[in-house]
């Protein structure tokens, strides 16, 4: 009798320990102009959106690597804006490090960038994905080159202005209060989407 306590027991454990496996998707193509957005999706094994979730993105320009943190919205999805990008091939590498629920995953695309701007006009301005640079040494400590100062905020990562209205990335416009309110909510329900 107790080698079979201890078999259900053990069989548990390990029922517990299994993590879902997860995928990176790219939605866009792999042709962009500047302005347009490379546009990304996390998902699980079932093929069931996996929102909230902290995504690493590093992008490659002039030799060197830009990385963004992302935070995936409620369909799972996450971008990055192209701006000012040099034409030509650029690598870009996502990483998904996975929580106590999900297993990692990693995506690699090259895309190339052509001559032009886009003209399409934003779709997902109502979307919750969070892109935030971080470690930007050419950020501006002015704002649209005036005198007004912009304050960052290190704990997450973003620049607003007097009025705690985030300048650039891809909150920019949004409440700043309102922006750490959802990442302290999301750090309340014990996701490990932020660090």
């Amino acid at each position: 009798m107790s080698i079979f306590i201890v078999a259900v027991a053990v069989g548990a454990a390990v029922a517990a320990e299994a993590k879902t496996n997860t995928e990176i998707k790219m939605l866009s193509e792999k042709t962009l102009k500047n302005g347009d957005d490379i546009e990304f999706q996390l998902k699980d094994a079932q093929g069931k959106a996996i929102a909230s979730q902290k995504v690493n993105i590093s992008f490659e320009a002039n030799g060197k690597y830009e990385n963004y943190s992302v935070l995936t919205d409620k369909d799972g999805k996450f971008y990055l804006v192209l701006t000012n990008e040099e034409l030509g091939d650029h690598k870009v590498v996502v990483n998904y490090y996975g929580d106590n629920k999900y297993n990692p995953s990693k995506l690699e695309e090259t895309i190339k960038i052509v001559e032009g701007s886009s003209n399409t006009e934003k779709t997902n301005v109502n979307s919750t994905a969070s892109t935030i640079k971080y470690e930007d040494t050419n950020a501006s400590k002015t704002h649209n080159n005036t005198d007004e100062p912009l304050y960052y905020d290190a704990e997450y990562n973003f620049y607003y202005d007097q009025w705690g209205v985030i300048i650039g990335g891809q909150n920019d416009g949004a409440d700043a209060a309102d922006i750490v309110q959802f990442y302290r909510e999301q750090e309340a329900k014990g996701s490990d989407s932020l660090e």
